[in-house]
């Protein structure tokens, strides 16, 4: 008998994005809006990527695919060769080779599923470096990495703990559900996969306004932030009711 593990290892992207959003109701870390600081981000990163892999091994490269789609070329390469490839390019290869139809490298999601493999490598291949890595603007300008209001001295968090970000989880899971959920759109309706069809709705999104209501319903105002700046203690005190 034989078990998925790609639905666990997504779950629990989701279940860091939840225990980072308690840590920002605590008040214990800065937090810019919906955006803050967590520990949890890192492992995050790692396990959203093992969730894809492990999804299109389990889906597409399994012996019940290959029952399925029998003639396709994909089973003419050696297994081991394939299982060895780097995830870039199993991701446009194995799904061409099987229905014809592929991810374009210069669109979305292919585009961020690359993206989000870098910052899984970077960690995963930690080398300590000062100097922060070239894609780190792309985050900084979608605010995905944590960025700190302007300061005369143009200081700013190191890159590392810009990444530990809960916005930066919550890009990681729903890149890796995109993807996966494009990866299952590429099956022809009449050659249905029963693997992938079920596994696939363990890939949901998150939205924005699910991270909204979660602070709302804590009392935070998801606009604010904390410790707050200066032009939010300014309208604090402007509106504090007098003392009769």
């Amino acid at each position: 008998m034989s078990v998925t593990v790609s639905t666990t290892l997504i779950w629990h992207v989701r279940k860091l994005y939840d225990d980072s959003l308690n840590y920002l109701v605590s008040q214990r870390g800065v937090r810019y809006g919906i955006n803050g600081y967590t520990d949890h981000a890192i492992p995050a990163y790692v396990m959203a990527v093992a969730a894809v892999e492990a999804f299109i091994n389990e889906s597409f490269l399994s012996d019940v695919t290959r029952m399925f789609y029998k003639e396709s070329p994909l089973w003419k390469l050696q297994t081991d060769w394939l299982e060895k490839l780097d995830l870039n390019i199993k991701l446009v290869l194995v799904p061409y080779l099987l229905f014809g139809q592929s991810f374009a490298r210069d669109q979305q999601p292919y585009q961020d599923m690359s993206l989000l493999i870098r910052v899984r490598n970077l960690f995963v291949h930690y080398k300590m470096t000062s100097t922060p890595p070239a894609f780190l603007q792309t985050l900084d300008d979608r605010r995905i990495s944590l960025v700190a209001p302007r300061a005369p001295d143009h200081a700013d968090f190191f890159w590392a703990h810009k990444l530990s970000s809960t916005e930066g989880i919550r890009w990681a899971n729903n890149t890796a559900c995109d993807i996966v959920h494009g990866l299952v759109d590429f099956i022809p309706r009449d050659k249905a996969h029963p693997t992938a069809s079920h596994m696939v709705k363990n890939f949901t999104v998150i939205k924005e306004s699910y991270t909204r209501d979660w602070l709302t319903n804590k009392g935070i105002d998801p606009d604010s932030n904390h410790p707050p700046n200066s032009e939010e203690v300014s309208k604090k005190v402007k509106h504090k009711p007098k003392k009769e």
